[in-house]
């Protein structure tokens, strides 16, 4: 699955810890980290992306409350 510009500068701003604020974006951009993740060759990338999605699901959790 290759990643369009925009899905790769959101996974970009994911991994800065920069979110949107719109659910259905949120929803997108945690299937395009989980495709990177899946892709991730070393220990620190897949740990930072590890960390980026554990940032992702908390916020979606606030927002769908």
């Amino acid at each position: 699955m290759e990643l369009t510009d925009q899905a790769k500068l959101d996974v970009k701003n994911a991994l800065n810890g920069k979110f949107t604020d719109n659910y259905d974006d949120l929803v997108i951009l945690l299937e395009n980290l989980t495709a990177e993740k899946t892709k991730a060759s070393g220990h620190g990338s897949f740990k930072r992306i590890d960390n980026a999605i554990g940032k992702l699901r908390s916020k979606m959790n606030r927002l769908k409350v």
